[in-house]
């Protein structure tokens, strides 16, 4: 959904590089995830609600007409298009001068971080933000099967050191390239593709287990908890 002409939303530019594509040239879901996420934080250091806020987030859907590719041009337009208690929505658009087009819906939950709990959304995120959501509620609530079928295949798979982030555990961006190894994905011309990612707790460096049935994938640590999953159902 559009945000409204009167409301706030933040545009941020990017040119897909040689470290973003494979090997045709289109871009990696990992890349994509990427530009989110720093646009995210471009948006709320500009409008002063930024590096001191905690979030961690729930859910992403990705929604590829067509693939960036390199060395394209990108528009990165983004906004509050949802929100509830302690909960916002953050739609963002990719268009390139090569004809991208992306649209990710993305939810995050505000969190205390000293707790780590959820936190409601402070009066300044609402005069911020809250104009461009129009009313909508954001829903947290996740979608995807909590665990995989017994007769889900079964994998091994190892998180690094260096994909650990500030919060202490791997960060959403790297799950997406389980999901190149094991998923359809989109390809440079191929046709729409929808892919989502839901993440249910924290993991660390180290062996990981991957369980696939299908077009979805539980990735859960080496005690069994499922930490995300992805799928790459119909668009």
């Amino acid at each position: 959904m559009p945000a409204a002409a009167s409301a706030r939303s933040f545009t941020g530019r990017r040119q897909v590089g040689p470290a973003d594509v494979d090997a045709a040239g289109g871009a990696h879901p990992f890349a994509i995830a990427r530009w989110l996420q720093e646009v995210a934080f471009a948006d709320g250091l500009d409008s002063g609600f930024g590096a001191e806020a905690a979030w961690v987030i729930r859910r992403l859907r990705l929604e590829v007409a067509r693939l960036p590719s390199f060395p394209e041009e990108l528009e990165l337009e983004t906004w509050c298009s949802a929100k509830a208690k302690t909960v916002a929505e953050r739609t963002t658009t990719i268009r390139g001068d090569g004809g991208a087009d992306v649209a990710a819906t993305a939810i995050w939950v505000h969190i205390d971080p000293e707790t780590r709990l959820p936190a409601r959304l402070p009066a300044r995120f609402e005069a911020i933000y809250g104009p461009s959501t129009g009313g909508r509620r954001a829903r947290a609530a996740l979608r995807h099967p909590p665990a995989p079928p017994a007769d889900a295949e079964r994998s091994g798979w190892w998180f690094g050191r260096s994909q650990v982030d500030l919060a202490g555990h791997v960060s959403n961006l790297w799950y997406w390239q389980l999901a190149e190894e094991h998923l359809e994905m989109p390809t440079v011309g191929s046709g729409p593709l929808a892919l989502e990612a839901e993440f249910r707790a924290g993991i660390g460096h180290g062996a990981a287990v991957v369980h696939r049935s299908g077009p979805m994938l539980w990735v859960a640590d080496a005690g069994g908890t499922v930490a995300a999953t992805l799928a790459a159902p119909a668009p």
